[in-house]
């Protein structure tokens, strides 16, 4: 028999437990804010809960108007088109970036994004689905919808991912792409309230999701911006660089497609007139024009208020 033995292992007493919930972020930060399990909380037993594709039995019935006339079909599947080309480059974006995550606990974070995401790609593609479009025809609106400029703006975005650099990636997505979701779905909510409240909940349900990415994505970059490093400069110059292409978005989009809102807001005037397009301002107070440019406005308000609170 052999009398030797294995040697104890030695194990350090002073050594300070590891807790698995920390985070790359912040001293204070909270993980149970974006974890699975508020995922869950947040999501599918709250937000989510007795939908079939995000719309809740009895929501409200669909004006005659997007099944019968034209124009309003027309720019109510554009609409959701647009919708649509953001929410792809965000589900793709996201699942990429996973890699890169500085921590686990940001990776699994991320990991419930991809699923909001995912989620709003599917309801929007279900929406127009309901309306007789195929997924070759949902294709080819998503393609006519994406200008010059916005393809410029989506090509910035995910440059960012294909870099693999966390901080600027996160950038782009969490605080640009899903910053502009604030007020462009509250507008847009409101625009469709009395054409289709399914839609209208469709986009309340998404714009649930982008403010807690929103969130996560302001206590990433706040780290980074206050690590004083050449990171810091790189998002400024992003930052700047975004904001031109933001406006470059809208005026191409006021440039081909306003007219037609116009068109359908004159025409239904009796029926949307008292929307409430914006706080103290009805729809019948404000031309399709200037409602373009007082939401570019709200977008660039937002973008410089998140900017500052983020440290850049």
């Amino acid at each position: 028999m052999n009398d030797m033995t294995a040697p104890a292992l030695a194990i350090d007493t002073t050594a300070t437990a590891i807790d698995p919930q920390q985070k790359f972020c912040a001293d204070d930060w909270d993980a149970s804010r974006f974890d699975v399990q508020h995922w869950l909380g947040r999501a599918a037993w709250r937000t989510l809960k007795d939908t079939n594709y995000g719309i809740s039995p009895g929501v409200g019935v669909t004006h005659r108007a997007v099944h019968e006339d034209k124009l309003v079909n027309q720019i109510y599947k554009l609409d959701i088109a647009t919708f649509l080309t953001a929410e792809r480059i965000s589900y793709t974006g996201i699942a990429k970036l996973m890699q890169h995550a500085p921590d686990e606990a940001s990776q699994i974070f991320l990991a419930t994004q991809v699923v909001d995401e995912s989620r709003h790609y599917e309801v929007f593609c279900q929406r127009l689905a309901q309306f007789g479009v195929s997924p070759e025809q949902r294709d080819q609106l998503m393609e006519d919808m994406t200008t010059k400029e916005l393809r410029a703006f989506y090509d910035l975005i995910c440059e960012q991912v294909d870099k693999g650099d966390f901080a600027a990636a996160m950038m782009a997505h969490n605080i640009v792409l899903e910053g502009m979701a604030y007020p462009i779905y509250r507008y847009e909510s409101a625009y469709w309230s009395v054409f289709d409240p399914s839609l209208t909940q469709l986009i309340r349900g998404a714009f649930a999701d982008e403010v807690h990415h929103v969130r996560f994505g302001e206590a990433i970059i706040s780290r980074y911006t206050r690590l004083g490093d050449e990171s810091r400069n790189r998002m400024i110059k992003l930052a700047h660089e975004f904001h031109q292409l933001m406006t470059a978005v809208f005026e191409s989009s006021i440039a081909h497609y306003i007219h037609l809102y116009q068109l359908v807001t004159d025409q239904y005037m009796d029926e949307v007139g008292d929307i409430e397009i914006f706080q103290g301002r009805k729809m019948r107070d404000v031309s399709e024009k200037d409602q373009a440019y007082i939401l570019m406005e709200q977008i660039q308000q937002e973008h410089a208020t998140r900017m500052q609170r983020i440290g850049l």
